[in-house]
């Protein structure tokens, strides 16, 4: 008898052993909250963790008021979250420039997105891209080269679903280039899909 209720005892603690075992491990779902139409998905969200995206960027590349080239950008974003507001990560990215001869440049960035309200953000990053030769000094200069700087965004962003973001912003970008007085600049407006 005795050892019946040991045997039931232990079922029981072992089966609250394993429900309070889940609850510690299930990550808490904070995607949604209850509104006057039911669950309404909020604002601002946990970006801790890994997270990947995509974006695409349109506009162009200047080196003084009178010389323009269009180009667009594609950039690969990978990086884990430090807090629920802070994200650092890298930004890998392509830029082909929409003219004769204007080449494709490639180039990778250190990025950190800080979160002020909801899904506005400010973005920074630090890297080198490929850039064109051709500049105020030298405006019949064909080909790429190395340039050296970061860019400076601003957008929202908002979630689609619990994991699924997309953001919508504007990029400043400038690359100084060896032996050049004026850098780089381009000016670029796009979206970025992120999962968290």
């Amino acid at each position: 008898m005795i050892a019946r209720h040991v045997g039931v005892l232990s079922i029981a603690a072992a089966t609250l052993a394993g429900v309070a075992s889940f609850a510690a491990v299930t990550p808490t779902a904070n995607a949604a909250v209850y509104g006057r139409r039911g669950y309404e998905i909020e604002g601002a969200r946990d970006r801790r963790g890994v997270y990947y995206g995509a974006g695409l960027g349109f506009g162009g590349t200047f080196f003084w008021v009178d010389d323009f080239i269009p180009a667009t950008r594609l950039d690969f974003a990978i990086g884990g979250g430090v807090t629920k507001r802070f994200t650092l990560g890298a930004d890998l990215h392509v830029t082909p420039y929409l003219q004769r001869r204007g080449g494709v440049g490639f180039g990778g960035d250190i990025e950190a997105t800080g979160y002020l309200f909801r899904g506005l953000y400010l973005r920074g990053a630090l890297g080198a891209s490929g850039v064109p030769k051709r500049g105020p000094e030298d405006r019949e200069a064909q080909g790429l080269t190395v340039g050296l700087g970061g860019a400076f965004g601003v957008g929202y962003e908002f979630f689609l679903n619990a994991t699924a973001a997309m953001g919508v912003g504007l990029t400043y970008d400038a690359r100084f280039v060896p032996g050049s007085r004026f850098p780089r600049q381009s000016l670029l407006v796009g979206l970025r899909f992120a999962f968290y």
